[in-house]
């Protein structure tokens, strides 16, 4: 089947909004090209997920079952994995009911070799369990194409803590070598506590399991450099877009649902991001259009 090829974006922040099949997108883009792949798919929930303030904010996630959902998964991690330069990184976020089963896949697809970190999302709100343990954490899963990768310990360091004693003085060896405190702070380990987004904050679009711009400004800024592109197969709200935009990225964004990429296109256009929307509909691409400066 002859496909429309679509154009990278160019320049630093600037971005690609697509609105069709992310399987179908991908196969439009030049292979090699993407140094940060950070997505959230569908979680494998059995439910429709609806906004709480707005009904028409919903995207589906119901399946037959466990094995129908890996089947859409899985041709799109290859995708993802074809589109990602020799020294590109995927990172996929999902929760406790697939998890476990897309490691897997990603172990086959790119090899056990090539896994990172399984760094843990803690985060607190919501109602509690009196049955058992309240389920208060995502993984995410954080893979390489080759056997190098970007990592920027340095720009997501922490403040030490006040009770720190090396914060205060740093520590002596046995050596009589002095190990000084760093002037950003503390490495962060493989588990992030970060707030999810408060239904207050002007951050909040009203779009369902919106992820919070702290979490992607630290994945951003860790796994990627000023220039490089990222790219976001399940969009929803546009988090990562409008992100990797702030931070001198250049990326795309794609998302199957009218909704979604609406509420996108709202938040980028807001945030004064250049880009360019296209739709892809019965192997049609539309013309692109320009964004408009909020």
């Amino acid at each position: 089947m002859n496909r429309e090829h679509l154009t990278p974006p160019a320049g630093p922040g600037a971005g690609l909004l697509i609105r069709g099949d992310n399987l179908d997108a991908f196969a439009r883009l030049p292979e090699g090209i993407a140094d940060l792949i950070a997505t959230d798919p569908p979680f494998a929930t059995g439910r429709q997920r609806t906004s709480p303030s707005n009904a028409h904010l919903a995207f589906g996630d119901v399946w037959r079952d466990l094995d129908h959902y890996l089947e859409f998964i899985e041709p799109r991690l290859h995708a993802c994995r074809r589109l990602l330069a020799a020294q590109g990184t995927l990172l996929i976020h999902l929760d406790y009911r697939a998890i476990h089963h897309v490691k897997l896949l990603l172990d086959r697809i790119f090899g056990a070799s090539r896994f990172i970190n399984e760094i843990i999302w803690h985060y607190t709100g919501g109602g509690r369990s009196r049955r058992r343990f309240s389920r208060k954490h995502d993984t995410l899963l954080w893979y390489a194409k080759g056997d190098r990768w970007t990592f920027n310990i340095d720009a997501v360091r922490v403040p030490y803590k006040p009770t720190s004693g090396y914060a205060r003085g740093g520590i002596v060896s046995r050596s009589g070598k002095r190990y000084r405190p760093h002037p950003d702070g503390t490495p962060i380990d493989d588990v992030w506590d970060i707030p999810m987004v408060n239904p207050l904050s002007p951050e909040r679009c009203g779009y369902p399991a919106q992820k919070p711009e702290r979490l992607l400004e630290r994945i951003v800024a860790a796994m990627s450099n000023p220039g490089d592109l990222v790219v976001d197969p399940f969009c929803g709200s546009g988090t990562a877009a409008v992100v990797a935009a702030r931070q001198g990225r250049r990326w795309i964004a794609c998302d199957c649902q009218s909704e979604a990429v609406a509420c996108a296109r709202r938040r980028l256009e807001k945030s004064g991001a250049e880009f360019q929307y296209v739709h892809i509909c019965a192997d049609r691409v539309s013309s692109p259009q320009p964004s408009k400066r909020g």
